[in-house]
């Protein structure tokens, strides 16, 4: 139940609830969320794709910024529309700040460094193994119990990433794709397990259209400082930069940032949550064909032999409920 936003009302003495503390998810059809599912995961799948065209073009910080600018500009009026723009209390201020940090700021901004010297796919890849992490962050942190099938799986899923990490793809000359930028996105995927750990609280208080618009505001405020007042220089160049730079940067913040959290939420009030994971294991497999004909990346067999690990290894974590005995 959403934590309610409360304000004295002088004329009648009453309490009055605002919007965001009563308006639940909206119903859909379970195969409206399945539509809606999968095109968070398409769009995410190209996500890597359109990071490394920007970054070829303006700096990564400026990058990210316009990428929560356009991404504010579809999550306010959603946010509007559902009732979802309170403000959070005084005592939730530090948390979301935390999340903002952590999910929104240095999140992208490693992400989008990363990109600069890292293979699209392996960076798709790498971020399908973020399950496994939350499990294992999980029974680490929130005492969570695995059983084997499941700690299995996070040995597996690791195995794979550590192949995808060491032997990943070919860029379009035949070099191997290897990198401190693949490193990067492996400690990004980490980094957003511990995210999604932290979340769950907030997630339970208040609607994500709620979250998601706070997050980004406050993380807005951190990006903004940075690029006007520590890195100013990161505006250099920006009157040079291609319609296909800015559709990529328009296409990460409306799409990717935007649209896909609420869709993503709003599929997820829909259906179970192992319906919703067999989407995520597409997004790899997605994101190595946008690889290939975006950026003309080419594979190796350690690319299908370490993705069918990881794949298998979140499925086992992912059904870990299913399975009897606990480890």
């Amino acid at each position: 139940m959403f934590r309610l936003s409360r304000r004295e009302n002088s004329t009648k003495g009453a309490v009055n609830i605002s919007l965001r503390s009563i308006v639940a998810p909206r119903l859909i059809s379970p195969r409206r969320a399945s539509a809606e599912l999968a095109l968070c995961v398409l769009s995410w799948a190209a996500s890597f794709a359109s990071m490394k065209i920007a970054v070829g073009e303006i700096s990564p910080f400026l990058a990210v910024w316009f990428r929560i600018l356009f991404g504010l500009l579809v999550i306010i009026p959603a946010a509007i529309y559902r009732g979802d723009c309170g403000r959070p209390f005084r005592d939730e201020v530090i948390p979301f700040l935390t999340l903002a940090f952590l999910g929104v700021a240095f999140h992208q901004n490693l992400q989008f460094t990363a990109m600069r010297s890292a293979g699209v796919a392996n960076s798709n890849w790498m971020i399908a193994g973020t399950p496994a992490f939350v499990a294992l962050l999980s029974w680490i942190f929130l005492k969570e119990k695995l059983n084997r099938l499941a700690i299995a799986g996070l040995v597996i899923s690791g195995l794979g990433v550590l192949l995808i990490l060491g032997l990943g793809t070919q860029n379009p000359e035949g070099a191997a794709n290897r990198g401190f930028g693949d490193f990067m996105i492996a400690v990004s995927a980490v980094n957003w397990g511990v995210f999604q750990i932290l979340s769950r609280r907030m997630l339970k208080n208040h609607s994500p259209a709620f979250s998601i618009l706070w997050v980004n505001l406050f993380a807005m405020i951190m990006q903004s400082t940075l690029i006007f007042f520590i890195a100013p220089q990161t505006f250099s160049g920006l009157l040079d930069v291609s319609v296909r730079g800015w559709c990529s940067v328009i296409f990460l913040g409306c799409v990717c940032s935007g649209l896909c959290y609420l869709l993503w939420y709003d599929g997820l009030s829909a259906l179970p949550a192992t319906g919703a994971s067999v989407f995520m294991l597409l997004q790899p497999i997605f994101g190595a064909l946008v690889a290939y004909f975006l950026t003309g990346e080419r594979f190796t067999v350690f690319s299908y032999v370490g993705g069918a690990l990881t794949l298998m290894g979140i499925w086992m974590v992912n059904n870990r409920n299913s399975s009897e005995g606990a480890g």
